[in-house]
């Protein structure tokens, strides 16, 4: 079974100068990234007989259209039925709780869709999704520019530059995050609820980091991945402890 790399938090875990081994990813071009749509999260596990409508859903979407950035996060609660789940890490939980703290839940359950940090969606209705990630959410600022780069040597990696408007500065510090992800990955599952089961994901969180907070005073962050993560980088800037997802941007990779 491949070893997930760990989460980081609070930290910038990786800069543009330190040089990694690993293959190279480039991005559909440089200077490519753009601020989505919509931020669509799923939460989800491989240990939950629920979650496979819900994936198939996600995988859906992500053929129909290339606005939205689409996010799975496999959540570590449902590990302890028998199987655990290769992508699942405390982190994705963390963040799941995070939002249901801040919208007053008293429990976390999967599938889950949460649309731009702001409000929960049925994960098996894929109308439902589309409807409220095109028309419900307020947009997202276009804060975030993420020039990549593909050296040599290196794993994705790149500048992320932050700047805002005079008239649409953040009123109050927001959490920047960063994350990488996997295009597609599948899972023949031998034991637990799905046992006998072959599953399948796209866009899977591999990679979530804390850069710190943004005051909206213009900066540049180097950034270095440590997982290949082989779809793509993204960065939110977001409310604290599970507030809205105010501005966002990604760069998929070939």
């Amino acid at each position: 079974m491949e070893k997930l790399k760990k989460p980081h938090y609070g930290v910038l875990t990786a800069l543009l100068s330190l040089a990694v081994s690993g293959p190279v990813y480039a991005a559909t071009a440089q200077n490519a990234s753009v601020t989505p749509q919509a931020v669509v999260e799923l939460f989800t596990s491989e240990g939950c007989s629920s979650c496979p409508p819900a994936d198939a859903v996600l995988r859906d979407i992500s053929r129909e259209t290339d606005n939205l950035l689409l996010l799975s996060f496999h959540v570590d609660y449902w590990n302890y039925l028998g199987w655990k789940d290769r992508f699942s890490e405390p982190a994705y939980t963390d963040r799941q709780r995070k939002y249901a703290s801040f919208n007053h839940e008293s429990y976390v359950y999967t599938p889950q869709v949460i649309i731009n940090g702001a409000g929960s969606v049925r994960a098996t209705n894929k109308d439902a999704i589309l409807a409220a990630a095109f028309t419900k959410p307020s947009p997202l600022e276009s804060w975030i520019t993420i020039t990549t780069d593909n050296t040599a040597g290196q794993k994705p990696g790149g500048i992320v530059h932050l700047a805002a408007p005079a008239n649409t500065v953040p009123h109050k510090p927001l959490k920047i995050w960063l994350l990488g992800f996997d295009r597609h990955a599948s899972t023949d599952v031998d034991a637990g609820e799905n046992a006998g089961r072959n599953l399948r994901h796209v866009n899977i969180v591999r990679e979530l980091d804390d850069l710190g907070t943004w005051d909206g005073k213009p900066r540049d962050i180097p950034v270095r991945l440590e997982y290949e993560c082989n779809g793509g980088i993204a960065v939110l800037l977001q409310e604290e402890n599970g507030g809205p997802i105010r501005s966002a941007s990604m760069a998929r990779f070939d």
